[in-house]
């Protein structure tokens, strides 16, 4: 009969103690631990996606500029959309390209400057994003 209780209590009641034994490998009493991204395994960090920024006739959307923020240090990567070719140049940065109709071009830099900075379209000169960058306790 001792046996019988010892096998009633791993199999059916151990589950609520704290160190609750599992046959499948996980316990049932604690979740794991979520893997924090660039920690100490040399994991690399996610890249976020890049900020889509749509360009119309050579300007902004009828909403005005993105307004987009960074702190200083971290990648910009921007994924420029417009409906003509322009070309475009972000100030402060000396990054400038020219953006074909109707397909998607990457901008990446990274924010080494404090301030606020245009995406502009090199000859109007017309704000289609604003790229602020903060400084990295801001």
């Amino acid at each position: 009969m001792g046996v019988g209780v010892v096998v009633a209590f791993v199999f059916f009641l151990s589950d609520t103690t704290v160190d609750a034994p599992s046959l499948s490998g996980v316990s049932m009493t604690t979740a794991p631990k979520p893997h924090k991204p660039g920690g100490s395994h040399g994991a690399p960090r996610p890249t976020p996606p890049p900020e889509t920024v749509r360009v119309i006739g050579g300007a902004p959307p009828a909403g005005g500029p993105d307004e987009l923020h960074y702190r200083q240090g971290a990648r910009v990567r921007l994924r420029v959309v417009s409906d003509s070719t322009v070309a475009v140049e972000v100030t402060g940065y000396r990054v400038s390209t020219t953006l074909p109709a109707n397909q998607a071009t990457t901008i990446g830099f990274r924010a080494s400057r404090k301030g606020t900075f245009g995406l502009i379209a090199a000859e109007s000169h017309i704000d289609l994003a604003r790229i602020t960058v903060s400084g990295p306790s801001e």
